[in-house]
């Protein structure tokens, strides 16, 4: 049997990204060329303000510079973290020059020994102020952060339609993504396996049955993905991985606690057909650099946010690159503004792999506050709109309040 990652690097993208493997390993991390922001801007950018502000019941992280503003939506774990951004992140940017973003994102995690804080909880917060700064630079230059940043390479990706639905009727479910697929064109779904940390013996009978009735329903054209979200232990993870291949499961998301990088390994060396993903809790690059190269998993997938924002994520798909991943694919599973930075790094990263995750709900509202997020045909365009891409009326600040 082919090992599984000889025969996902072969062709193309194998002559596009060799694997590296050599005392080099030891090296500094790999960087994202950064771009000279101070050619970019002759004059300082003053950050005159930076603040998280609640309206149409989202919290949102606001920078004031040169008469702009710079903007993204905070994810659901930012209510619990408003503590730290006040009292150990924001007062690294609040007043400082956009221009040293790169240093200022290193001095809020290095400095007062902020470090003592790393992980998900810090560099949540940390992205999210640096992704909002990206905004306001892109918006006064009057292009969209990507330009800033390197050359587009796509100005579109295909997608698949997220189902989170553990212990639903499998029927029903079934039917219900079917009918996702036919309105929205997409050629690929993703769904849940296992009970999320857990792995009760329903849960279990739950997958078993689920996965050879949804391959039936939707067909063996329409591409499927699996994520456990650490149910498993390793046998179990083993167990799951060889029905998900029976079944044609392309990818397998986090089957084991995604601390447990030895179960993980064991699950990813005893399946050939599937590829395993994971990195979506992780916001250590030294961590990234050490799942690449030790074949913890195939598919590296950090966070946009957790991770830290967008220049980390960008250096993630370089250390996927010179360690031996076959890619990233960012955890991105919304279809409103926290999509946005997603975009800039999808224009920009040749090793962008796979479907990417969208949200689609067909009774959800619409909201009129922003820009539509909508897909053509299964795919997503990535707009060429000034910042990260996301217009907002104008009218939500007037009654936005003030949370730090």
């Amino acid at each position: 049997m082919l090992n599984r990652r000889n025969f996902l690097k072969t062709g193309l993208l194998a002559a596009a990204f060799p694997v590296c493997r050599t005392s080099a390993d030891t090296d500094e991390l790999p960087h994202w060329p950064l771009p000279n922001l101070k050619a970019l801007f002759p004059e300082i950018i003053k950050l005159e303000s930076v603040e998280l502000l609640k309206t149409q019941g989202e919290l949102m992280l606001v920078v004031r510079a040169n008469g702009q503003l710079g903007i993204t939506q905070c994810n659901d774990r930012m209510h619990h973290l408003t503590s730290l951004l006040k009292g150990l992140v924001l007062p690294h940017f609040a007043g400082k020059d956009a221009r040293d973003l790169p240093q200022l994102v290193d001095n809020a995690y290095r400095l007062n020994s902020n470090y003592k804080y790393a992980g998900m909880p810090l560099w949540n917060c940390i992205g999210s102020v640096e992704i909002a700064v990206w905004d306001v630079l892109g918006k006064i230059l009057q292009q969209p952060v990507y330009q800033l940043l390197g050359k587009p390479v796509r100005s579109e990706y295909p997608v698949y339609i997220s189902d989170f639905n553990r212990e639903g009727n499998p029927e029903k479910i079934a039917d219900q993504l079917l009918e996702k697929l036919t309105v929205t064109g997409a050629n690929g779904v993703k769904i849940k396996v296992g009970g999320r940390m857990v792995n009760t013996p329903e849960n279990a009978a739950q997958t078993r049955k689920y996965i050879p009735m949804l391959r039936k329903v939707l067909g063996n054209e329409i591409i499927m993905y699996a994520d456990a979200n650490g149910s498993y232990t390793p046998r179990e993870g083993i167990e799951t991985g060889k029905l998900l291949e029976d079944n044609g499961v392309a990818i397998f998301e986090e089957p084991c606690n995604f601390e447990d990088e030895e179960g993980m390994k064991t699950v990813t060396k005893a399946l050939s057909k599937i590829m395993l993903a994971g990195g979506e809790q992780d916001s250590s690059l030294y961590r990234f650099r050490r799942l690449a190269r030790e074949n913890v998993y195939d598919l590296l997938q950090p966070d946009m946010y957790y991770n830290g924002g967008i220049l980390r994520t960008l250096q993630v798909a370089e250390i996927a690159k010179k360690y031996g991943a076959v890619g990233i694919a960012p955890h991105t599973p919304k279809a409103d503004p926290l999509i946005a930075p997603f975009w800039q790094v999808a224009a920009l990263i040749p090793n962008l792999y796979g479907l990417q995750e969208f949200v689609y709900n067909p009774t959800e509202k619409k909201p009129t506050w922003h820009t539509d997020i909508r897909l053509t045909n299964g795919k997503m365009t990535i707009p060429d709109r000034a910042g990260l891409g996301i217009n907002y009326d104008a009218s939500i600040w007037q009654s936005a309040e003030r949370i730090v």
